[in-house]
């Protein structure tokens, strides 16, 4: 290829319009995730409406509709929100009863210590 030549391609290249940047197509639509439940999430952070360019942890949702049934998603989420307190309310009750079979087993070992001492 000649200068004269590579020259011209260049200056063409150079003097060309830049394309315009266009909104990708999404044939699907919004789509309502129902994300799990945390300490931090209220019931309405929960529902989240994405799109298919977005962001998404597979490991995070609990449930997804179309964007049109907003009341399923909502339906899906008070669901999985009485289930995270249940589960909540559930440690809560077992970390009470590891404290007080600590608590016990604490008491033990001194009235145990307390017998050694006048058996001696």
């Amino acid at each position: 290829m000649k200068t004269s030549e590579l020259k011209y391609i260049i200056k063409e290249a150079l003097e060309a319009k830049p394309m315009e940047m266009k909104e990708p197509y999404n044939e699907i639509g919004e789509i309502i995730l129902v994300m799990k439940p945390t300490r931090e999430r209220s019931m309405e952070d929960m529902i989240r409406p994405v799109s298919i360019y977005d962001n998404i942890d597979v490991n995070e949702i609990v449930a997804a509709y179309e964007g049109k049934n907003k009341s399923a998603a909502r339906k899906a989420a008070k669901e999985a929100m009485k289930a995270y307190e249940v589960q909540k309310e559930a440690l809560k009750n077992e970390m009470e009863e590891y404290r007080a079979a600590k608590k016990a087993i604490e008491e033990k070992k001194t009235k145990a210590k307390e017998l050694i001492n006048k058996l001696r």
